[in-house]
């Protein structure tokens, strides 16, 4: 060390060192809050599901000639059980160009329990 403090070249190093500790740390932590985009897509289908079951609950006219049926999201948004976006649309959390409004949602009815059981049809 000379007398008049550190040199040039050990700040430079110490720099570096920290730029290198800084890199890893926000590298590592930066995804730690990310969002796995399986999970959210799991969670808009499940969504769905739920809407379907009660949307089929409170119209059971829709098994008076079999205990299955299909109905779509936009049927969902139109009644009300789902909100879109500005232009109606239920967009996929990852990829905003692609929607759900067209998929398809299976509904199972089991009369003695009045239970529906929903199924996103991919």
């Amino acid at each position: 060390m000379n007398k008049f403090g550190y040199s040039k070249i050990e700040i430079l190093v110490v720099i570096v060192l920290l730029g290198i500790v800084a890199f890893i740390t926000i590298n590592k932590t930066s995804y730690a809050f990310a969002v796995d985009g399986n999970e959210a897509i799991d969670e808009v289908k499940y969504l769905i599901e739920v809407q379907a079951e009660d949307y089929a609950l409170a119209n059971t006219t829709l098994f008076n000639e079999t205990d299955t049926t299909y109905i779509s999201v936009d049927d969902l948004i139109e009644a009300g059980y789902l909100i879109g976006n500005s232009d109606g649309l239920l967009t996929n959390p990852i990829d905003s160009s692609k929607n759900f409004n067209d998929s398809k949602i299976k509904l199972e009815y089991n009369e003695n329990q009045n239970k529906v059981t929903a199924t996103v049809v991919d």
